[in-house]
């Protein structure tokens, strides 16, 4: 990217944030002059939390209390989104990028870095994650009513983890304390997916398409003498049903133009048909206790899941022998995720504190697959090709492609992956006149040890056709009527339960590949361990118009790792338990402070440094033999990556709780980045490549963060004063070397970091009427990035949703709700190519429809 586009954004980014504040000034000038009326009717607003206006301004609450740079949603802002989970939400937040799996946001990006920067927790108890072998945190099961607050933390003082380059996130579940007395609320909404073009009765699913259901409900009251004690029970369920259509051209020749003409050498291109089912459940158990003045114990119990039942049907085209194939695949996942965890707080009168925690999480993930595929057999396809825009164009496909007879069977491979993530946790604070509302120096310390294990199990077998077996795929054959999209031929559907009965059946058609087998169920095996104690030290001091923090953190890092080691010994696999450890050490200084330049007029800042410890599977991961013979493996040695961050912000709140206007800047120098070098070695006498991960160059971005908040326009005349927006941008410059072999390329984005994130809303509430119109941007980014071969990468469109919600009272106490998601049909695109013009992954997943109500009591 060139310094002028670069300074195009910036300047696009300032000319948006001052049409904010050239909003924002006439309603703070009519703030200002509202008088008691206006104070008074704020003051009856805030009896009672309902509403986005009230929502907005416990979430910027939080924010001006906040005594580091920090985000927060609040209360049920989150849950009256049509926001499916936890993860959908936080990109409502600036600076955070939500990593979506089709469409619904899966893992939390802050700052523009890998999600793998990012570290999550419960309450303050760091959760599991057992998202295959990285640290990545999958927030799909949890749903976005289950917790009364989510929040952001940018910028770290010394009691907060030190594992949090790009930031820290914390879901705050709910509290008997909230309310007093008995609480009882919840929703039931039922709705429809309009994306349902593709035939899903089949293989573990005994009906296709239906409508979606999402339900939840929360109880709490509170007992004993003088209410000392409370529990808090909350419970969801949601079933979503949506097919998704994909073509992943695999390789798409650069020759190819908008003329149709024979595909040239190399042509792939794979179609992918998902009908899918996803439930989720769960809920949360919460006892506390406030026995005295000062004193506050829980005890909590979280579990949360997800059951997916996808069948994947694909079709490749391949203009090489025996290249095309129809392959079925089902995955029948399961992502439960628990979290345990009890703590007690001590303030005495005399300004000590004392806080004591300890929790568990455990997170699973379950995929036992069947694989099944048929090629087509000789001659190679012959098709012609084309571009229209993007996307590729087929023609004159020959009609062999639909022909079930013209395929023959060639392997069925079914797997299981069984991947669990436990953290054990224990943690002890103590302080001085060191929290919010303690005026003048004060200081803490305490001490935190956390245990991560993964484990890791892949078992596999391979069948291949025994000799002299022409198994041809008309026998399972499911004979539906399906083009794909893009495409002007007939998609063949296999009917697995058909095969499965005739492999049961008919075992003498099929033999065990034995060498398959073992290397990936023998080998696929690792276990994954890291102990890290820690330790701080801060001093505070708050003064009238000031607070500033400074201090240190030490985190002993200790990792364990078990794998398999696999050699050729006589031409024949020895598969060697291997056993490796390593340990470092991290001393982390952070400085954070604000001071208040005006009423309501805030001046932020802070320095930090931060660790980013290596995905497990980048130290314990499978060692592999790839298609070319190359090998990958893991690395033990691995040190973590590590950096020092600056932020700044500057805040102005308006008067009368009407909102807030905000913008800021942060730069991260990261060192020791984390990349898959190739490198050639002699392995068992034979010269092969070598694929590692080890630690390299570092990497730096720098951003801009703008945020409006205007609960009401109160220039305008009424009713539309009763509008209120809110919006947000972040603008991110990213350096990075990446560097294969001898190649070394430098990028001016860090892979998956989008240059340009926007939300926006506008609301309206007057009377029984609510309604709210949302608008979520991600602009272009690079989500693959190959050192040697630019026209390999792979770039992410600008994608764009649009969302609605409207609700009307019914009295007091209920409220119909009607939601639309991705209001334009926005469909997902992955580029590829020199120019990254030609279509890599075509993925489109339709609308959301929902109707319900919303109950309180």
């Amino acid at each position: 990217m060139t310094m002028q586009c670069a300074q195009a954004r910036l300047r696009t980014g300032a000319a948006i944030i001052a049409a904010l504040a050239a909003v924002a000034y006439p309603a703070a000038t009519m703030a200002q002059s509202a008088g008691q009326a206006a104070a008074a009717a704020t003051t009856a607003e805030e009896i009672v939390v309902t509403g986005f206006r009230a929502q907005n301004r416990l979430a910027i609450d939080a924010k001006r209390q906040s005594e580091i740079i920090a985000d927060f949603l609040k209360s049920d802002d989150i849950g009256q989104q049509p926001d499916y989970n936890i993860a959908d939400s936080f990109r409502r937040l600036p600076g955070v990028q939500t990593v979506f799996d089709e469409d619904e946001g899966r893992y939390i990006a802050v700052r523009g870095l890998n999600p793998s920067y990012t570290i999550g927790s419960l309450d303050g108890g760091t959760m599991a994650t057992a998202e295959r072998g990285n640290r990545q945190l999958n927030l799909e099961a949890i749903p976005s009513t289950a917790v009364s607050s989510l929040e952001v933390l940018k910028s770290r003082t010394p009691d907060i983890e030190g594992n949090a380059i790009g930031g820290s996130i914390n879901l705050v579940t709910r509290s008997a304390f909230d309310k007093p007395g008995l609480y009882l609320f919840g929703s039931a909404l039922l709705g429809i997916s309009d994306s349902q073009g593709v035939p899903g009765k089949g293989f573990g699913r005994s009906s296709d398409d239906g409508p979606n259901v999402r339900a939840d409900v929360t109880l709490s009251t509170r007992f004993g003498a003088d209410d000392m004690f409370g529990i808090m029970v909350s419970g969801s369920f949601s079933r979503k049903r949506r097919d998704q259509e994909r073509l992943l051209p695999q390789s798409v020749p650069v020759t190819t133009t908008a003329t149709p003409a024979p595909a040239g050498a190399g042509t792939n291109l794979l179609w992918s048909t998902y009908p899918n089912s996803v439930d989720r459940y769960g809920g949360t158990v919460k006892l506390e206790t406030r026995p005295a003045p000062g004193v506050e114990a829980f005890v909590a119990y979280t579990y949360f899941a997800q059951d997916d039942q996808e069948l994947r049907h694909s079709l490749q085209l391949l203009n090489t022998a025996a290249g095309s194939f129809v392959r079925f695949n089902d995955f029948p996942i399961r992502k439960p995720l628990q979290n345990g965890q009890a703590g007690l707080r001590w303030d005495g009168d005399n300004g000590h504190h004392l806080k004591l925690r300890g929790s568990w999480s455990e997170a699973t993930f379950l995929e036992p697959s069947n694989e099944l595929v048929f090629n087509l057999i000789a001659p190679a396809a012959t098709f012609d090709l084309a571009l229209d825009g993007v996307n590729p164009a087929l023609s004159n496909v020959t009609p062999r492609v639909a022909d079930p007879g013209q395929y023959r069977f060639t392997q069925y491979r079914p797997y299981e992956d069984d991947s669990t993530d436990t953290v054990k946790e224990a943690q002890l604070d103590y302080g001085w006149n060191n929290q919010r509302g303690d005026e003048g120096i004060g200081f803490g310390s305490g001490a935190k040890f956390r245990r991560t294990a993964r484990d890791n199990q892949r078992t596999q077998t391979f069948f291949n056709p025994a000799t002299g077996v022409d198994l041809r795929l008309t026998p399972f054959d499911q004979g539906v009527q399906y083009q794909p999209i893009l495409a002007s031929f007939n998609q063949i559907f296999i009917d697995f339960q058909k095969f499965q009965d005739f492999f049961i059946a008919n075992p003498t058609s099929f033999t065990r590949d034995a060498v398959n087998t073992n290397r990936q169920s023998i080998g696929g095996d690792w276990r994954f361990q890291e102990d890290v104690g820690a330790g701080y030290a801060l001093l505070r001091h708050h003064g009238p118009r000031y607070n500033l923090i400074v201090g240190l953190r030490y985190e002993n890092t200790n990792v364990e790792t078990r794998g398999i080691q696999r050699r050729a010994v006589a031409g024949v696999d020895q598969f060697t338990p291997v056993a490796r450890a390593n340990r470092y050490d991290d001393w982390l200084l952070s400085a954070t402070g604000y001071y208040d330049l005006a009423t309501g007029l805030r001046l932020r800042g802070a320095f930090f440094q931060a660790v980013g410890r290596p995905n497990p599977n980048q130290v314990a991961g499978q060692e592999l033999i790839n298609a070319d013979e190359s090998i990958s493996r893991s690395n033990p040695d691995l040190a973590p990556r590590r950096a020092d961050s600056v932020e700044g912000a500057l805040e102005y709140y308006l008067p009368n709780d009407l909102g807030i206007l905000s913008i800021g800047g942060f730069k991260k120098w990261v060192q020791g980045e984390i990349y898959t070098f190739s490198a050639n070695e002699l392995v068992d006498g034979v010269n092969r490549v070598v694929n590692q991960p080890r630690n390299a160059e570092g990497a730096t971005i720098a951003g801009l963060e703008a945020n409006v908040v205007l609960n009401r326009l109160a220039f305008l005349p009424s009713p539309l004063a009763d509008i209120g927006i809110s919006g947000n941008i972040t603008v991110l410059e990213g350096r990075i070397a990446i560097t294969n072999g001898p190649v070394r390329r430098e990028l001016d984005e860090l892979p998956g970091q989008a240059r340009f994130l926007a939300n926006a809303a506008v609301f309206y509430e007057h009377g029984a009427v609510r309604a709210r119109l949302t608008y979520s941007h991600v602009s272009r980014f690079r989500s693959t990035v190959n050192a040697a071969t630019p026209a390999s990468d792979q770039t992410t469109a600008p994608y764009n949703q649009l969302d609605f919600q409207a609700r009307v009272k019914l009295g007091r106490q209920v409220e119909i709700i009607a939601e639309a998601r991705n209001l334009t049909n926005a469909a997902r695109l992955v580029l590829t190519g020199p120019d990254q013009n030609i279509a890599r992954d075509i993925n489109r997943f339709g609308r959301q429809f929902w109707l319900g109500a919303a109950f309180t009591m």
